[in-house]
């Protein structure tokens, strides 16, 4: 009871010290909602492979918090600002290989619906209203009149001071600068590549064999308590494609997530730490690899997210008769001469900056060394580069060579029970002559290949033309997943929707997709009816037929594409493509409720249709388990369950000392199809009730120096009706190792 009362204790001291952050406005949180369209804007420089390019790409965000946020134009400083990045993952390193980015200023918010809800919109452009949301195009993203230095920007604060900003005294390269410094907007653009500015990447760093690569934006804004800046950030997966004269980033299946970028280096240990409530965070991810004859290869990734101050220093602890060598460091420039140094100084591992090369906000940089000592869980410190409020250095609990046995924890393997609502796949098409059917049940589709046949249109010609809109009455009522309807809207462009809001766009983009209404995309693209050349619409027995005959692409003669889109009474779909004619990579093709669904990625539908598979009534996401702290002896954790569904009743923890590689496929031992266990169940606790979304299973570990270096696998077994034959949900496992720190 003690032990309860102190860690209860400590809590409200954390909680005390969150509430002392400085300029926190109570109630104000801004949400990351899409990164998408990552976007070639031009090339300079030596003939490719050797020159560099500009890019941007697309943001949405809207407000969840219970006050307006401010969004005053430059030259008024308190407004959101944008920063962009982007990695590669090879060789088992993820590098960042975009420039530090300049930062987009907003300017306005239009406030409109969207993934927060109904808008309470403010009546202004200079707020953004409660649940409203606002996306900032790639065009809107590349304007130079609004992207500005990242080193103006306190990143922690969320200010910026207009009065001798790069939009006030402009830019070197126009005639009179400096100019006066009086807060007045002087920034001249013209005259400025294609590249100045946006975001800079080399080409050589885009031709990688089989590399990965993954965009992201982080989302700053005064006042916002750290507790609230989980979804600042976010990230996702594109496919960089030379085809000898531009550049094209599509999507691939790595869909977005929140976080830091660091995530996106799979099977890395990420940790994290600030300057209390005086300064912002480093991210630090680590992989360890065994190199034979008792050496390993220890590899670092250090991400500033929102450290005004920055690191100066790199510091890990080493075991008194350890060795080092082999040292690395990379940064996101190619001069030499600005990199940090690497040496042994006492029972430490130094790495450390020149005053010019500091490790600041929006920036990842990589370290790395051979050690003859195996890694255990220690703290890591990085020294701030500047005077400032807080403290001289921030740690960050990591994997290091310190001969320490020290505690940590795995999660293992993934748990059941997640669905997704949407299904789209995006880049260059390839479904011609393909028959795909949604079978309606459950309030969700199951998707696989349709025996139905094309039937030619012989009337009902729309007699839309380019970028236009009609509106389909049905003799029935619709079922879809999530409503019904009694008539379609049909856009010229490839797609159908429950009724008006869409638009007509004619550039396809995964988060409008998501965040609109609902939406039947057979082919988004722009296309262009004409003539007989046309959309038709026809009625038959128990169901309407929608036809794109013979419809071009946009500006494009003699490209004929022909797919029928029939929906039945019953809520059944099928989308049955004749000849088309690809042209490029911007397509999208799928369905989705809309109001901010959850982005599953991009499929590989001629390849899935065959298999066949799952679309919800709604997003539900794997349930997943996690241990609150590294288990010291002596101390208590919780095991933290968390996207229970709605129909969890309680569960068993289970845990044994013996774990199973991969896991063992639940489907025939206990009736649940894509559960899988992942220890011998040797011990159950006892049934405890859970209550969703969430549960913590307290743990206490004994202060027994014999359990040091041993480990114990747990896992939860989840009463939740509708997901699986017997009714029961697993979590993922969690690996505990025990130490003495």
């Amino acid at each position: 009871m003690t032990r309860i009362v102190s860690l209860s204790l400590a809590a409200v001291a954390a909680a005390g010290g969150l509430l002392a952050q400085s300029n926190t406005v109570a109630g104000l949180d801004g949400r990351l909602t899409v990164v998408d369209n990552f976007t070639y804007q031009g090339r300079r420089g030596a003939a490719y492979p050797n020159g560099e390019i500009g890019a941007a790409m697309l943001n949405t965000m809207c407000n969840p918090g219970s006050v307006n946020i401010p969004w005053y134009a430059p030259m008024q400083p308190n407004h959101p600002k944008f920063g962009f990045i982007l990695v590669r993952v090879a060789n088992d390193r993820i590098e960042q290989i975009s420039d530090r980015s300049y930062v987009k200023h907003a300017f306005t918010s239009v406030n409109v619906n969207g993934s927060c809800g109904t808008c309470v919109n403010p009546g202004t452009g200079s707020l953004m209203g409660l649940n409203c949301s606002d996306t900032y195009g790639v065009g809107n993203n590349a304007d130079r009149t609004y992207l500005g230095p990242s080193p103006e920007i306190n990143p922690w604060l969320g200010t910026w001071n207009p009065v001798g900003s790069y939009f006030d005294i402009g830019d070197p390269s126009q005639a009179g600068y400096p100019l006066a410094a009086d807060g007045s907007r002087s920034l001249n653009t013209s005259g400025f590549d294609s590249v100045k500015n946006r975001v800079t990447i080399r080409e050589i760093d885009l031709t990688t064999p089989g590399a990965q690569y993954f965009y992201g934006i982080h989302l700053v804004h005064e006042g916002e308590a750290v507790q609230n800046r989980w979804d600042n950030l976010a990230s996702r997966g594109c496919n960089p494609t030379w085809n000898g004269s531009t550049w094209t980033f599509p999507n691939n299946a790595v869909g977005q997530a929140h976080g830091s970028i660091l995530q996106r280096w799979s099977g890395a240990t990420i940790g994290s730490g600030g300057n209390g409530n005086d300064d912002g965070r480093f991210f630090v991810a680590v992989k360890t690899a065994a190199l034979g004859g008792g050496n390993y290869r220890y590899e670092y990734a250090v991400h500033n997210v929102d450290n005004h101050r920055g690191g100066a220093t790199f510091r890990l602890p080493i075991e008194a008769s350890g060795t080092a060598s082999n040292f690395f460091f990379r940064d996101i420039d190619t001069n030499a001469a600005n990199n940090w140094t690497a040496a042994r100084v006492g029972n430490e591992i130094v790495f450390t900056a020149p005053a010019n090369n500091p490790l600041d906000w929006n920036t990842i940089y990589n370290f790395g060394f051979d050690c003859n000592v195996q890694p255990s869980t220690g703290l890591c410190v990085l020294d701030q580069a500047r005077i400032g409020p807080g403290s001289l250095s921030v740690t960050v609990t990591t994997r290091v060579p310190s001969g320490v046995p020290g505690a940590d924890f795995a999660v293992v393997g993934q748990g059941c029970g997640g669905c997704e609502a949407s299904f789209y796949e995006t880049g260059a098409f390839d479904l011609a002559n393909t028959k795909v059917r949604l079978t309606y049940g459950a309030g969700g589709y199951q998707v696989g290949v349709s025996t139905r046949n094309f039937i030619p249109p012989v009337a009902g010609n729309l007699g839309m033309g380019d970028d236009t809109e009609a509106t389909v009455a049905l003799p029935f009522s619709l079922p879809y997943p999530g409503g019904t309807t009694n008539s379609i809207r049909v856009c010229s462009n490839g797609f159908l929707s429950v009724s008006t809001g869409n638009g007509n766009s004619w550039t396809p983009a995964v988060g409008a997709f998501l965040s609109g209404i609902a939406r039947w995309a057979p082919c988004w693209r722009d296309l262009t009816p004409s003539g007989a050349n046309n959309v038709y619409a026809e009625t038959g027995v128990g169901e309407v037929r929608i036809t794109w005959l013979n419809v071009n692409n946009y500006n494009q003669a003699n490209t004929p594409n022909t797919f029928q889109v029939v929906f039945e009474s019953s809520g059944n779909v099928h989308v049955l493509y004749q000849a088309m004619t690809p042209s490029g990579s911007s397509y999208l093709v799928g369905w989705t409720p809309g109001g901010g669904a959850q982005d599953p990625g991009s499929r590989d539908l001629s390849a899935d249709i065959v298999t066949g598979f799952t679309v919800c009534a709604s997003d539900s996401t794997a349930i997943a388990m996690t241990a609150s702290n590294r288990p010291v002896l002596n101390t208590a954790i919780n095991l933290q369950i968390t996207q229970l569904p709605s129909s969890t009743l309680g569960g068993v923890m289970v845990f044994s000392p013996t774990s199973v590689p991969g896991g063992i496929d639940l489907t025939n031992v206990l009736d649940m199809a894509g559960c899988y266990g992942y220890l011998l169940p040797d011990i159950l606790s006892g049934f405890f009730l859970a209550s969703p979304p969430a549960y913590n299973w307290p743990f206490f570990v004994p202060n027994e120096v014999s359990l040091v270096g041993q480990t114990t696998m747990f896992q939860g077994l989840m009463i939740a009706p509708g997901f699986t034959g017997s009714g029961f949900l697993s979590t993922n496992g969690v690996e505990l190792l025990y130490g003495q720190q």
